[in-house]
């Protein structure tokens, strides 16, 4: 029987290229002028290219729409969009000893863990950086930003792209999918979990489980925002 991991082969969903004039998007440049400093591009450039083969599309998502949501889940208004759904899909994954969904629509692929470049400037929650397919992708340490470190070693990164930026979310497995119907998912959760709900986007309540829906939105701006928040 194939673990969930296996089903992830079929098909990249790779975005359509937006880099401006620069070669970079606004988001790509905000990341690298934080995080990188004078000189990013140039650094960013030196970083060996890493394209993952065989590697983890995931069921169906070529044939959603995607569109109707500006491409991977990235138009401004996605999240309130997605409240209005009669259901929608959930991808499923450990961090820690928790359970957390995306939706389908935001993920681009999963692959295997790759190794990162350190970044001196970067707050705890980020790993590092990569050079996946020639675009800038930061990935974040979930158990740190969600569980203080705590959990199993990380063995996958789910890959997003949201509003011009495209990052990696470390995590131990992928457990499954879900078709979450209305009636059981929660919007507005900061009276219903015990862990901290600055990046959860909603809950989906499957029987007795909880399931915890993360903001990939609300994970770009924590990387974005301005300097001097959160990057002790």
């Amino acid at each position: 029987m194939k673990t969930p991991e296996e089903y992830f082969v079929e098909n990249v969903n790779l975005p359509s290229e937006e880099k401006q004039d620069g070669g970079y998007t606004d988001a790509e440049q905000a990341f690298m002028d934080k995080y990188m400093g004078i000189g990013g591009q140039a650094a960013f450039n030196s970083l060996d290219r890493v394209e993952p083969r065989g590697g983890a599309a995931i069921p169906g998502l070529g044939s959603g729409p995607v569109d109707d949501y500006g491409g991977e889940g990235s138009s401004a208004d996605f999240e309130e969009k997605l409240k209005e759904e009669d259901e929608i899909q959930l991808v499923s994954f450990v961090v820690g000893d928790r359970e957390y969904g995306l939706p389908i629509m935001v993920i681009q692929e999963v692959v295997k863990k790759i190794p990162v470049t350190l970044l001196p400037a970067a707050p705890r929650f980020m790993q590092g950086i990569i050079n996946l397919r020639g675009r800038v992708t930061p990935v974040l340490d979930l158990r740190h930003l969600l569980h203080d470190g705590m959990g199993v070693q990380d063995k996958f990164v789910v890959i997003c792209r949201h509003k011009g930026l495209q990052i990696g979310l470390a995590i131990s497995a992928v457990r499954t999918m879900y078709r979450a119907y209305k009636k059981d998912l929660v919007w507005g959760v900061e009276s219903e979990v015990g862990v901290s709900s600055d990046f959860l986007l909603g809950l989906y309540k499957n029987g007795e489980k909880l399931v915890n829906i993360l903001s990939v939105d609300r994970l770009v701006e924590q990387i974005l925002k301005s300097e001097g928040e959160g990057n002790a």
